[in-house]
C-alpha cells in the first residue's frame, strides 16, 4: 500500500497563485467536459466522459479501431437554462499502464457539437451511452484479459527465505534490508495459513502488517494477497482498492493478469459485510492525494469588410466599411484535488472561464462555473456536495450555488436532497429552491419548490425512467408545474440496433423558456419580480408569465449503417414547431409586446457519409448535406471536413461550408467559409493549436446587396497536469 505519486506543497503553492490571477478574467461560455474517469467493469475497462448537461448519443467513427475517434451528439433540450458550450477545451485521460492514454476535445459546439478522442496508439473500443443522460462511455479490452484464463491459486506461493551473509559482515544498511525480508516473510506465512484456514480478517491484518515495512522481497505479493483476503472476506470496495492500487505499482507484475482477473470478477458487487470488519479498519492504507487539471489560453481575431450597394436619388449607390469585429483572450481553468482512502472519496474542484476584450465598448466579463466541495463516504453510502455546481436533474434549473446530498445504494433505494440559490448570471433577483428525489433502480421521482422575491417562482413534480438493456436505450421524464397548473415538459428517447447500425430517436414537448414567474420579465422594463408586484397582484403576475410563455414540439429519427469496415453512412430528420405569443402588457413597467406568430413546422434532413483510410493512416474524410424548410426560410448548407494526423506530432484539419437560403421575401443569402487548423503537441502535457479560415458572404434583397469578407484567427496553448 505505498504510494508513489504526491504532489509538493511548493507546485500547489505556485498552481494556486495562478488560479487565482485566472478568476480575474471572464468569459460568457460553460464548460461542457465534467469529469473523465476509469472503472473496472465486467466487460472491461471503462472510461466515462461525463458533460455538464444532458445529450444525446447519436454516433462515432470509426466504429471499434483506430487511433482517433470522433463522437457525435446533440445537447438535449432540458428544463436547465442553457448556455453555450465552449469549443478547444482538452481534458487527458486518468494514468493507466493498461490501456493507451488519450485527451478529449470539445469541437464545434455551436454546429455539429462532437468530442474528438486522441488516444497515444492504436487500440480496439466499444462506445456507448451513459445511463444518465450526460455521460459517454469507452470500454477497452486490454490484453492483460486474456493472459490468464485457468483457475486462480487458492493460496499464496512464497518465496523461499533468502539466505545472507553473517551478520558480521553486513553493512548497516544490508541488514535492515535482511531484518525486513524476515518479518515480511513470516506475515506472508502467517497470512497464507489465515487464508487456508478461512481466517479472513487474520490475514487481512497479516498482510497489511507486512505492507507496512519498508519495500522488500515481499511487499509485491504481499499487495496482490491483502485484495484477496479482503476479497473473501467480503470487503469488495476494498478489495478492488487494494488490486487497482497493484496494477498501478506493479502494472508488469507477475500478477498483473491474475489481478486483473480478479478486478473482472468482482465488477458490480458490492460490500455485503461492511458490520463485519471493524477489526481491520485500524489498519487502513494510507490515503492518495490526487492534484489534476487543466490551464489554457487562446486569442481570437476577426476582420471584416462589408461593401453594400442600395438606391439614393434613383441611381446605385455603393458604400464600404472595415472593422475588427473580434479581438478577444479566452482563458480558462479547470482543477480538482482528489483525497482517496479506504472510506472516502472526496474532491476540491474549480471551474472558471473568461473573456478578456479589447474592443472598445465591449465588456470583460468573469464565469465561475464551478467551486465547490464533496464527500463521498464508500462503506456508508452518503455524499454530499456543497459550492457552486452544474444541476445533475431531478427539476433543477442549472447551475447554483448550495448544497446536494444522497443517502442510500443506487442499486435499491437511494434518496436526494438539494437547496440552493440559481446562479444563470441574469440580471435580477436569484431564485432559492429546495428539492428532493427518491431513486429506485431505473426510476426516480422529484418535487422541488423555487421562489424569488416572496413568490412563488416555480413548484414542480416530476419522474424519470432509464432502460438500458442488449443494444436498446430509452428514457423517459415528466415534469409538471403544480403552480402554473400546466405540463411542463414530457421527454422520451433513446436507440435501438437496427438495419445493422443504431437508430435512434426522441420526441420533446415543453414550455420554451422552462414555466417561471421570471418569464413576465421578458420585454418587461424592469429585471425586478418585486418592482412588477407592486403594480399588479400575483394572479396577473402569474397570467402575464404564461402569456410570455411559447410550447415547443420537437421530433427527430437518425439512423447510422456502417459500410464495410471504413465507410459509415448516416441520416437525421428533425421537425420543430413553437407556438406564437399573444399580445401582453399594458404598462412600460410591464413592457408592452405584440403578439408573435408561431413559425410553424420547421424541417431539417441531414445526409453524412464518413470515411477513414482514404489518404493515409488514420485519416477522417466527411461530407454532410443539410436541407432546412419552413414558412419563413428554405435553404441548405454543404460541409465537407478531413483529419490527418502525422508522425512528427501534428494534426491538420481542413474543413468548407456551403450555405443558401431564400427567404418568404425572395431574398437570397449564401455564404462559403474554408478553415484550416493545425495541432501539435509539444509535450505530453503541453498541446499548442492554431486555427484560421475566411468567410465569403452575400445578400441579394429586393432593394440592397451587401457583400462581405471576413478573416478570422485564433491560437491557443494547453496545459493539463
Amino acid at each position: 500500500m505505498k504510494l508513489t505519486h504526491l504532489l509538493s506543497d511548493k507546485l500547489q503553492a505556485q498552481f494556486l497563485g495562478i488560479l487565482l490571477t485566472l478568476v480575474i478574467f471572464s468569459h460568457a461560455h460553460a464548460q461542457p467536459l465534467d469529469d473523465v474517469r476509469l472503472e473496472y467493469q465486467a466487460t472491461g475497462i471503462v472510461a466515462t466522459i461525463r458533460l455538464t448537461a444532458p445529450i444525446q448519443y447519436l454516433r462515432h467513427f470509426p466504429a471499434s479501431h483506430g487511433k482517433t475517434v470522433e463522437i457525435f451528439y446533440e445537447r438535449l433540450p432540458s428544463t436547465a437554462i442553457d448556455e453555450s458550450w465552449l469549443d478547444n477545451e482538452l481534458r487527458k485521460s486518468p494514468p493507466s499502464t493498461l490501456i493507451p492514454s488519450f485527451t478529449v476535445a470539445t469541437r464545434d459546439q455551436q454546429t455539429k457539437p462532437k468530442l474528438i478522442i486522441e488516444f497515444d496508439r492504436e487500440t480496439d473500443y466499444n462506445i456507448t451511452s451513459g445511463k444518465d443522460e450526460r455521460s459517454l462511455l469507452i470500454t477497452f479490452q486490454p490484453k492483460l484479459l486474456t493472459m490468464s484464463s485457468g483457475a486462480l491459486p487458492a493460496l499464496p506461493t512464497i518465496k523461499p527465505e533468502e539466505l545472507s551473509a553473517p551478520a558480521a559482515n553486513l553493512t548497516e544498511e544490508e541488514s535492515s534490508i535482511a531484518e525486513n525480508n524476515k518479518k515480511a516473510r513470516t506475515h506472508m506465512v502467517e497470512g497464507r495459513d489465515a487464508l487456508q484456514a478461512n481466517n479472513n480478517e487474520i490475514a487481512v491484518n497479516a498482510f497489511n502488517k507486512l505492507l507496512l515495512l519498508p519495500p522488500n522481497s515481499y511487499t509485491q505479493d504481499g499487495q496482490e494477497w491483502v485484495g484477496v483476503a479482503r476479497e473473501r472476506a467480503l470487503q469488495i470496495d476494498k478489495a478492488k482498492t487494494e488490486y487497482d492500487l497493484y496494477l498501478r505499482l506493479y502494472p508488469a507484475g507477475e500478477g498483473a493478469a491474475r489481478v486483473v482477473q480478479r478486478l473482472v470478477a468482482l465488477a458490480g458487487l458490492e460490500d455485503t459485510n461492511k458490520s463485519s470488519y471493524a477489526v481491520t479498519e485500524k489498519k487502513q492504507q494510507p490515503p492518495r492525494r490526487l492534484f489534476f487539471g487543466n490551464l489554457s489560453s487562446r486569442y481570437y481575431y476577426g476582420h471584416s469588410k462589408i461593401e453594400t450597394t442600395a438606391p439614393f436619388n434613383n441611381a446605385s449607390t455603393t458604400s464600404s466599411q472595415s472593422l475588427v469585429d473580434q479581438r478577444m483572450l479566452i482563458s480558462s481553468v479547470d482543477a480538482s484535488q482528489r483525497y482517496v482512502s479506504e472510506e472516502y472519496d472526496n474532491r476540491l474542484v474549480f471551474r472558471d472561464v473568461n473573456t478578456q476584450n479589447f474592443l472598445n465598448n465591449q465588456p470583460s466579463q468573469n464565469r465561475v462555473n464551478a467551486a465547490y466541495g464533496e464527500i463521498k463516504n464508500l462503506s456508508k453510502d452518503y455524499f454530499i456536495r456543497l459550492g457552486r455546481q452544474s444541476s445533475s436533474g431531478d427539476g433543477v434549473l442549472g447551475r447554483f450555488d448550495g448544497i446536494s446530498a444522497a443517502y442510500g445504494n443506487t442499486n435499491k433505494i437511494n434518496m436526494n436532497a438539494v437547496a440552493g440559490t440559481l446562479s444563470d448570471f441574469s440580471q435580477g433577483s436569484k431564485p432559492m429552491f429546495f428539492g428532493a428525489s427518491i431513486n429506485k433502480g431505473p426510476t426516480s421521482v422529484y418535487a422541488i419548490n423555487q421562489r424569488v422575491d416572496g413568490m412563488t417562482d416555480r413548484q414542480a413534480m416530476g419522474a424519470e425512467i432509464k432502460y438500458y438493456q442488449g443494444g436498446r436505450t430509452a428514457f423517459a421524464l415528466l415534469d409538471y408545474d403544480t403552480y402554473f397548473k400546466e405540463l411542463n415538459a414530457v421527454q422520451v428517447l433513446g436507440s435501438v440496433n437496427a438495419y445493422g447500425g443504431t437508430m435512434n430517436f426522441m420526441v420533446d414537448h415543453r414550455k420554451a423558456p422552462t414555466l417561471s414567474i421570471r418569464n413576465a420579465l421578458n420585454g418587461a422594463g424592469t429585471s425586478s419580480i418585486n418592482a412588477l408586484l407592486q403594480t399588479m397582484p400575483a394572479e396577473s403576475l402569474r397570467k402575464l408569465a404564461l402569456a410570455r410563455t411559447a410550447t415547443s414540439n420537437m421530433g427527430q429519427i437518425g439512423l447510422s449503417i456502417p459500410l464495410r469496415e471504413k465507410w459509415q453512412v448516416s441520416g437525421d430528420v428533425r421537425l420543430t414547431n413553437t407556438s406564437g405569443l399573444p399580445a401582453s402588457g399594458l404598462t412600460a413597467l410591464e413592457g408592452k409586446l405584440q403578439a408573435t406568430p408561431s413559425r410553424g413546422t420547421e424541417m431539417g434532413v441531414t445526409g453524412q457519409v464518413i470515411g477513414t483510410g482514404l489518404y493515409r493512416d488514420h485519416d477522417i474524410w466527411s461530407g454532410s448535406i443539410t436541407f432546412n424548410t419552413s414558412s419563413a426560410v428554405n435553404g441548405y448548407s454543404i460541409y465537407l471536413y478531413n483529419y490527418n494526423m502525422y508522425n512528427n506530432g501534428w494534426t491538420i484539419n481542413t474543413s468548407l461550408q456551403l450555405y443558401r437560403q431564400k427567404d418568404q421575401f425572395g431574398s437570397m443569402t449564401t455564404r462559403t467559409s474554408p478553415m484550416i487548423r493545425g495541432a501539435y503537441r509539444i509535450k505530453e502535457q503541453l498541446y499548442f493549436d492554431l486555427d484560421g479560415g475566411l468567410e465569403f458572404s452575400d445578400f441579394t434583397g429586393t432593394q440592397q446587396t451587401t457583400k462581405t469578407t471576413r478573416i478570422f484567427y485564433s491560437g491557443g496553448l494547453s496545459w493539463s497536469f
